[in-house]
């Protein structure tokens, strides 16, 4: 039976593919000082948070990793890792949802200094 060896091979080739890391291979992890900005609650006519690093403001597309603590004040000094992302987000947000495009990043860790 020819379809068994056919099996084992595509079966293989399957377990081998969904083995691979799926992160992107140019990820690299930054840490500097930056400014958590918290707007308020997207569900309250909030925009949640936004992060300033250097003048200028991203969208953290992970904001789940940044402890409720953050959300006590409007601005907060950190100490933040944190890995770029290519794509910008387009967060809709506020009393008149507007289109809000800015780069992105992803939050690895903060720590208040």
């Amino acid at each position: 039976m020819r379809i068994a060896p056919l099996l084992v091979t595509v079966l293989t080739a399957v377990t081998m593919l969904s083995c691979q890391n799926n992160s992107p291979q140019d990820e690299t992890r930054l840490t500097t000082e930056a400014t958590l900005l918290w707007t308020g609650e997207i569900a309250a006519d909030g925009c949640g948070f936004e992060v300033v690093i250097d003048g200028k403001n991203y969208l953290p597309e992970n904001e789940d990793a940044i402890p409720a603590k953050y959300k006590e004040r409007d601005s907060t000094q950190v100490q933040l890792s944190y890995i770029p992302l290519k794509e910008p987000i387009d967060r809709r947000c506020g009393m008149i949802p507007q289109p809000r495009v800015m780069d992105a990043i992803r939050v690895v860790s903060v720590e208040e200094i």
